[in-house]
C-alpha cells in the first residue's frame, strides 16, 4: 500500500468509525480519475473543480492546494478533517456553524453513509502540491443528510485551521 493511500483510508475510515458509518474501500478507477484531474491542477496552478462532461458517472469530489512538499500525506487530509469544528448534523446546505456549506463539504463528504468507495492522488507544480479525492456515490446530495440520525454524531472536539486551501464538490445536486 502507498503511503498516500495508507494516510487517505486512515483518515477517511476513523472518521467513519466516529459516525458509525461502513468504511471506505480504495478505487484505483477514482483513483486514475483524480490523478488526471490532479495534473490538470498542477498545470494550471489553480484550483478548479473537473467538469462533469465525459465522465461515466458522477463522482464527488474534495481538493486541496497547499506550499509543495511541506505538507505530509496525514496534513493534506487533516485540512479536510479540520472542518468537523464547524459541522452541523443536517441537510445539506445546512451542514455548517458558519452559515455556508461549503466550509464543511470536505468533511460531509467523507463522512457521507452512502459513498462506498474513494481513490486519491496528487500532482505538483513548480509551487504547489495539489490532493485530488474521488468519491462513489457523491455525497453532499442537497436535501440529504451525510448520516440518518443526529443520536450517531460523535462528540467534536475542536481544533485549528489549515492554511491551505480546499474545495469540495458534489454533482447530485438537484
Amino acid at each position: 500500500m502507498t503511503l498516500l493511500r495508507e494516510a487517505v483510508m486512515d483518515a477517511h475510515n476513523e472518521e467513519r468509525q466516529r459516525w458509525h458509518v461502513p468504511p471506505l474501500v480504495w478505487n484505483q478507477r477514482l483513483a486514475d480519475d483524480a490523478l488526471t484531474h490532479a495534473r490538470q491542477l498542477a498545470h494550471m496552478g489553480q484550483l478548479k473543480h473537473a467538469s462533469m462532461a465525459g465522465r461515466a458517472r458522477p463522482q464527488g469530489e474534495n481538493l486541496w492546494m497547499g506550499t509543495r512538499g511541506a505538507y505530509s500525506y496525514h496534513q493534506m487530509m487533516n485540512g479536510f478533517l479540520e472542518e468537523r469544528t464547524d459541522y452541523v448534523a443536517g441537510a445539506v446546505p445546512n451542514i455548517s456553524r458558519t452559515g455556508n456549506w461549503s466550509d464543511t463539504g470536505h468533511y460531509s463528504q467523507i463522512i457521507w453513509r452512502t459513498t462506498t468507495a474513494v481513490g486519491c492522488a496528487v500532482a505538483s507544480s513548480r509551487d504547489y502540491d495539489f490532493l485530488v479525492c474521488r468519491y462513489d456515490p457523491a455525497g453532499n446530495v442537497w436535501g440529504k443528510r451525510a448520516d440518518d440520525a443526529d443520536r450517531n454524531a460523535p462528540a467534536i472536539a475542536m481544533g485549528g485551521k489549515t492554511r491551505a486551501r480546499s474545495y469540495s464538490i458534489s454533482y447530485n445536486w438537484p
